[in-house]
């Protein structure tokens, strides 16, 4: 490239930032921030340094290290007895066995919650045992300690004594590896996550054992990314264990982020270059998405590690294919692994396996490769079929609660169906279309320019690597692992930006290819202009408020107590009525959740519906007598009752997901306060967000 091209470049690629930064408010939010260091630390520990607390976190990194060592060393096993760890590296090793271990964990704990054994924690425990005393048996082959001190030696000796842009790159990950481990040992504070990532796994602690759930519709879905949580509340003790194992599983959901950017690193060194590899990490570490889903417990993370360890172990296998070698082994991984990302959530068998058997099936060209392909399939099916089976005996239909015109499904009926294919197909504009010009240009707004948690330094870079000359078939296998998924995404789903997420590893990859297209010294030195230029936007961005709850220094005695200071950047992650009923809540009793579905926080048992499912308060009272009711009530020990009006309203509002319309402020006083059955909790909450009610006589139940 001649240098003017590559000044060009430049001044484009930094007009771009400066576009960026301009199309969104909160972005601008940054450049104030960066001049207000002060203030963006003191907000990590809740604006007073009185709340400042690190140690509190050693039991919880040490319970999630444990596991993603045990996770590890099973996946070393189980590849060590197919043969899958033929020929990898010592890093491909790390990163497959990992990804491998951590759904045979998943896979195991949903075995053990089958057959009800969920609180008995030897039967969590021993299994880790047997395994490390397998890895004591196997360990000096696997690690023989002259080579391994040497490898040491020379990484980290390079780290430290080489200048170079593969370096640079490799210490700037290492501060958003950071905090994603911090972020993600921060209470639930996100929806989904109060909801049912953490809330699933709580439910199924506490009654020990794998349920079907009438209640909560995503409880009966894959769920094999949340699973590590109620090993982490098997691992740690106390009547909060519960609490404690969710920051666990919160953690190990995270450690999909720095998982997939060393599979980038292995990848680059197998088949592009170290750099590349090192660059594609950076990017996809320091994209603020890959911090919001991985430090506020969504599971967008371990779809995209999976996605791209499948696409990994593929090439893996078309290589060794071409060459003649065993490549059976390498088949049966990235098999494994694509119904990994099945077991995470139901998207992936569109976006990873039916590719994945396509590949297989159709490589190399001119001839139908069927075994291949069923090999392929057969893995998938042993990573993520007991999902499929426990829907099928639980819920009478497998895919639950997706295909209800073929298998139906408990609790499901046509006018539920059609609520959930409505709120989750495509979008609708103001003239009642889902595909127009005009949604075309909104949706690649979004993708380029708009998406709230974007980075500025994945589109410039991944058009660098489509167009460049170097590996050519590999940027065009890329390209159209990017554009199948946009395509897909843009006709079949709601249009979420963050449905993407799972793509930005391979998109990083176009990065990395781009960003060491050419290697003269006025491009290295422009290269590295643009990537310290993301990483100081990026960094401030995601230790700021902006993508979630940064509190990264603040104690945990603070965090459950949820008291918010007077600092510009606190606020309150609680509901108000929440602490209210945590605190005052007798033992025995249970709080019935009316819109409210963000149950994760409730200390005491619960009786709530999403938005999907049959509303509990309707079917406990509709159509009854004040006497039936309160009997009602009383049969569940509920001594009181919340009523988000706000999320009530949020639902039935024009283009959102919908919900019953039985309950309403009228109905509430009228049949319900006037009947003297619910008696108002005054809290001074906002009018019309939310309602606090107690039963009437609820206090005189023990002495019936």
């Amino acid at each position: 490239m001649k240098w003017w091209q590559v000044v060009a470049f430049g001044v484009a690629t930094f007009g771009y930032f400066i576009f960026f930064i301009a199309s969104e408010p909160k972005r601008g939010l940054i450049l104030s921030l960066s001049l207000l260091p002060d203030q963006l630390v003191h907000s990590w520990c809740d604006g007073d340094w009185s709340r400042f607390a690190l140690l509190d976190r050693t039991p919880l990194i040490a319970a999630s290290a444990g596991l993603l060592l045990v996770a590890y060393l099973a996946g070393r096993l189980v590849m060590e007895r197919v043969g899958a760890d033929d020929g990898l590296s010592q890093l491909e090793l790390v990163v497959f066995a990992t990804g491998v271990g951590l759904n045979l964990i998943s896979l195991y704990t949903l075995v053990v919650g089958l057959a009800g054994g969920l609180q008995f924690r030897l039967a969590f425990i021993l299994p880790g045992v047997a395994i490390l005393v397998a890895t004591v048996i196997r360990w000096r082959e696997w690690f023989p300690v002259s080579e391994s001190f040497a490898a040491i030696r020379s990484v980290v000796g390079s780290w430290f004594t080489e200048r170079s842009t593969t370096n640079l790159a490799a210490w700037t990950c290492l501060p958003f590896v950071i905090v994603i481990l911090m972020g993600s040992l921060l209470p639930p504070w996100h929806f989904d996550t109060r909801e049912y990532h953490s809330q699933v796994p709580k439910e199924w602690y506490e009654q020990g054992a794998v349920s079907f759930m009438p209640h909560n519709v995503y409880g009966n879905m894959p769920l094999g990314a949340e699973m590590h949580a109620i090993v982490g509340m098997n691992l740690l003790s106390g009547k909060d264990n519960w609490w404690w194992g969710a920051l666990v599983g919160k953690a190990i959901i995270a450690a999909y982020a720095p998982l997939t950017a060393l599979a980038l690193i292995g990848f680059g060194r197998r088949f592009l270059q170290p750099t590349a590899g090192m660059i594609a990490a950076f990017v996809f570490i320091s994209t603020p998405w890959i911090t919001h889903v991985s430090t506020s417990g969504l599971i967008d993370g371990a779809s995209a590690f999976y996605l791209l360890a499948t696409f990994y172990g593929l090439m893996i296998w078309y290589q060794r294919r071409r060459t003649d070698e065993s490549s059976t082994p390498a088949l049966l991984l990235a098999g494994f692994l694509a119904g990994s990302a099945v077991a995470c959530k139901y998207p992936a068998v569109l976006f990873v396996v039916i590719p994945g058997i396509v590949a297989t099936g159709c490589l190399p060209l001119r001839k139908l490769h069927l075994r291949q392909a069923l090999t392929f399939a057969l893995a998938v099916a042993l990573a993520c079929g007991l999902w499929f089976g426990k829907n099928l005996v639980l819920a009478e239909n497998p895919t639950y609660p997706l295909l209800y015109s073929v298998f139906g499904g408990k609790t499901r009926t046509a006018e539920k169906d059609l609520q959930w294919t409505t709120a989750h197909g495509p979008p609708r504009d103001a003239a009642g279309r889902s595909f127009s010009w005009n949604s075309m240009k909104d949706s690649a707004s979004l993708l380029f320019v708009r998406s709230e948690f974007a980075s500025p330094l994945l589109l410039p870079l991944a058009v660098l690597g489509l167009i460049s000359r170097r590996h050519r078939r590999l940027v065009l296998a890329l390209a159209a692992i990017v554009v199948f998924n946009v395509v897909a995404w843009w006709l079949l789903t709601h249009r979420i930006d963050r449905f993407l997420v799972p793509i930005l590893p391979v998109i990083a990859l176009l990065a990395g290819i781009g960003a060491t297209s050419y290697c003269d010294r006025v491009w290295q030195r422009t290269t590295i202009a643009i990537l310290c230029a993301g990483f100081a936007f990026n960094l401030v961005f995601v230790t700021s408020p902006l993508p979630g709850d940064n509190r990264f220094l603040t104690s945990y005695d603070v965090l459950r107590r949820d008291e918010p200071t007077d600092g510009p950047f606190s606020a309150e992650h609680m509901h108000r009525a929440h602490k209210y009923l945590n605190a005052n809540v007798r033992p025995g009793f249970a709080v019935m959740a009316v819109g409210e579905a963000q149950v994760f926080d409730f200390e005491m048992p619960v009786l709530y519906n999403t938005c999907f499912d049959d509303c509990v308060f309707e079917t406990m009272t509709k159509d009854r007598t004040n006497d039936e009711r309160m009997d009602a009530l009383r049969e569940k020990r509920i001594s009181h009752v919340f009523v988000f009006w706000y999320e009530l309203d949020r639902y039935r509002s024009p283009g959102n997901y919908g919900y019953s319309d039985y309950v309403t402020p009228e109905l509430i006083r009228q049949e319900f306060v006037d009947r003297g059955i619910l008696r108002e909790i005054p809290l001074g909450l906002e009018p019309g967000n939310s309602q606090l009610f107690e039963v009437v006589g609820w206090q005189a139940w023990d002495d019936e």
